[in-house]
């Protein structure tokens, strides 16, 4: 029996926040070169493991699914976390020179377009 759920849009966060961060890096490009690409680098490590998330958490729907939602819940946050560490610590080792504040503010600045995103999909949906 296929779920009569349908799956939020949530793989539309992703594609904004990929074109808010390239048009931020664009503007940023011709003051500064090492701060651009920075931005971009701290964008990329909050966008790269936030899908990976989105993309087991919405895997199943139905309550029948509820143990396969649990655990992919769990097994997805588990690996966004150790992605996003790696990723930091990757970019701290080898790039080289680094505007960290940059990287910083990119990166928070992508958790606050999701958030913008996903509070409109969810005003947007019928419950």
């Amino acid at each position: 029996m296929k779920a009569t759920i349908v799956a939020p849009p949530v793989g539309r966060i992703a594609l904004v926040q990929l074109a808010v961060l390239v048009v931020a890096t664009i503007g940023v490009l011709p003051v500064d070169v090492t701060t651009a690409y920075s931005m971009l680098i701290g964008g990329v490590i909050q966008i790269g493991p936030q899908a990976y998330f989105t993309r087991l958490a919405f895997r199943y729907r139905g309550a029948r699914q509820a143990p396969n939602i649990l655990r992919a819940i769990q097994k997805g946050e588990a690996g966004k976390l150790l992605l996003t560490a790696v990723s930091f610590a990757l970019a701290f080792s080898f790039i080289s020179p680094l505007h960290i504040p940059g990287l910083f503010l990119s990166y928070g600045a992508m958790i606050i377009v999701q958030w913008f995103c996903a509070a409109r999909i969810l005003n947007h949906r019928k419950i």
